[in-house]
């Protein structure tokens, strides 16, 4: 009776009910009429994006939890971020809809929001006079046909394109000084400006000095360039740092990569910093297929060292890397001084003996680097013979170097590929993903979200028979967790599992890594094993407490990764004396 009644008590107490579909709650408040917003829908609680979030909307929340009105509407995760999903976003209310999920919205499920943008509300009992008509969501269109009349204005823009006619436009002091977007141009002394601009990005002006207007401007693949580049010039920081963030969705949807070199060049012409940091992380978690592509001659100097420098750089082994810039500097007829340069950044001692000794015969630039290469030979024949107590105790060499640690190599020899489901490899997609990272070239193979494998135990010659078994997993559910003897939590799935068997040299460590395959093409963000499961992040970043990927994948989930071994030598393991 005890239980029975509590639980009567419960579903009297506003803000706590959760059966049906549109049913909200308010969550996290200091008293309960106060809190996060959250409504219920096919089984699960979500959050509200604060997106356009008033007191409309908070009221509709507030009467539909029995209390008569609400006093605040308030974002930017006011009650602390949530968790799950973020159900509605763009929110309109009339005031008097039953539920948020009978107000206008982009849907169910069709946020971009993260949950630091969660939407609360403060509500009431109290009733007062104070009655509030509010058309403010009027304001954006009004202001932009105020630009659109160019009409009454006061500030006169000779828009100047290298070999494109001039675009003549006006613009008025008032509205511009209220917005701190455009204080590159109220900040201009007289009636008049000259605005130089590219040919290129002539066509998209006045969308750029509308938005002033509006706050409002519809962003696409083929303009982002360049208003980011007007942004940029105009010191308009939040239209620039979020054409900024758009550049990770452009970069995964060229497989050619000459969007990404020509983005590279842009942000070292412009001085920007994160925009270049994000095309060196795309190329190095791609660089495979870039060596292949026609684009890959075209790569800057600087920009190889760049790729050069990573542990991260994702290839099918050390020794097609060194082809690759073997190819790059030959026809792109590279400097004695920059070839060297480049060089001193393979990792020879990744390379096998056998593959060593081949070098002197299949490589252009050996010859003419003779000292060079029989240098960096030699370090790796160490590495490779001495065992490695006596390699760290009489050579003192750094075992925790770059130079003896692995990047992520595709081939089979230290990795495998794993699927969401299962599946027969065929058509050109499957074809493509083999080629590049593999080296599978056949149409027949079958991926499992299951795949069992050995790798050596260690990139050293002296483990190159000692084979160590692991099997890598995909886990949807806690049941397939389950299955497989992991433990799994409903937040963290699905993971990826990983579990090795035989024995385990005590010197060797290791830093396994997992590819996340966008249409099972680019890699779009990597992520690393913690001890036997690694995170898997969300696809687009939306409607989903996990951490986003990188670069989003547009397709909306990964079914497709390449599980990667990286063994190294625990250098405080060993007793040296």
């Amino acid at each position: 009776m005890a239980l029975l009644w509590l639980l009567s008590v419960w579903l009297l107490i506003p803000g706590t009910l959760g059966t049906e579909d549109g049913d909200m709650r308010l969550v996290n408040g200091a008293s309960a009429n106060e809190g996060r917003v959250e409504i219920f829908y096919r089984g699960q609680w979500g959050t509200v994006c604060d997106n356009l979030w008033n007191l409309l909307d908070a009221s509709v929340v507030c009467r539909a939890l029995g209390y008569e009105n609400a006093t605040r509407a308030l974002g930017r995760a006011a009650f602390g971020p949530g968790k799950g999903p973020v159900m509605l976003d763009e929110v309109e209310c009339t005031g008097t809809e039953p539920s948020l999920a009978n107000c206008s919205s982009l849907g169910w499920l069709k946020s971009r929001c993260g949950h630091e943008k969660d939407a609360g509300v403060v509500c009431s009992n109290e009733t007062t006079s104070v009655h509030v008509l509010d058309l403010s969501g009027e304001l954006p269109d009004a202001l932009g046909q105020i630009f659109d009349s160019q009409k009454g204005c006061d500030l006169y823009i000779q828009v100047t394109g290298q070999g494109h006619g001039d675009l003549n436009l006006c613009a008025h002091k008032l509205i511009l000084n209220a917005n701190p977007e455009a204080q590159g141009l109220w900040q201009a002394v007289g009636s008049s400006i000259i605005m130089r601009v590219d040919e290129e990005c002539m066509p998209v002006v006045q969308d750029f000095l509308r938005y002033f207007y509006s706050r409002r401007i519809e962003v696409t693949m083929s303009s982002v360039k360049c208003l980011h580049k007007l942004a940029s010039a105009f010191e308009a920081t939040q239209l620039r740092d979020y054409c900024g963030r758009l550049f990770a969705t452009l970069l995964p949807q060229d497989p050619t990569f000459h969007t990404a070199l020509d983005l590279y060049t842009y942000a070292q012409a412009t001085k920007d910093s994160v925009l270049e940091d994000l095309c060196v992380q795309f190329l190095t978690w791609n660089f495979g297929p870039l060596t292949q592509a026609e684009a890959w001659l075209s790569v800057p100097t600087s920009l190889l060292q760049a790729l050069l420098s990573k542990s991260e750089l994702a290839v099918s082994s050390e020794l097609d890397l060194l082809k690759a810039v073997d190819q790059w500097c030959t026809e792109s007829v590279a400097s004695h001084v920059e070839v060297e340069r480049l060089v001193e950044q393979v990792r020879f001692p990744m390379m096998l003996p056998e593959e060593l000794f081949e070098l002197q015969f299949n490589l252009s630039l050996y010859h003419d680097h003779k000292a060079l290469f029989q240098r960096k030979t030699m370090q790796a024949l160490e590495f490779h013979t001495v065992p490695f107590p006596v390699l760290a105790k009489y050579r003192g060499l750094n075992l925790t170097d770059d130079t003896y640690m692995p990047r992520l190599y595709t081939s089979p020899t230290w990795s495998t590929f794993v699927t969401a489901g299962s599946s027969r490899s065929r058509g050109k997609q499957s074809y493509e993903y083999d080629q590049y990272y593999s080296y599978r070239y056949g149409s027949k193979a079958w991926y499992n979200p299951y795949q069992s494998f050995q790798t050596p135990q260690h990139p050293s010659f002296l483990f190159k028979d000692k084979l160590i078994s692991w099997s890598a997993t995909y886990l949807p559910t806690i049941q397939s967790c389950w299955n497989y003897g992991f433990s799994c939590t409903s937040d963290e799935l699905p993971v990826l599992g990983l579990t090795k068997s035989g024995y385990s040299d005590p010197s060797i460590g290791y830093e396994n890594k997992v590819l996340m395959l966008c249409g099972g093409d680019s890699v779009v963000d990597v992520t690393t094993f913690e001890g036997s499961k690694a995170p898997l992040p969300s696809a687009l970043g939306t409607n989903s407490s996990k951490v986003p990927s990188v670069f989003p994948c547009t397709s909306g989930a990964f079914s497709s990764f390449r599980v990667v071994i990286r063994p190294f030598y625990l250098t405080n393991s060993t007793d040296l004396d």
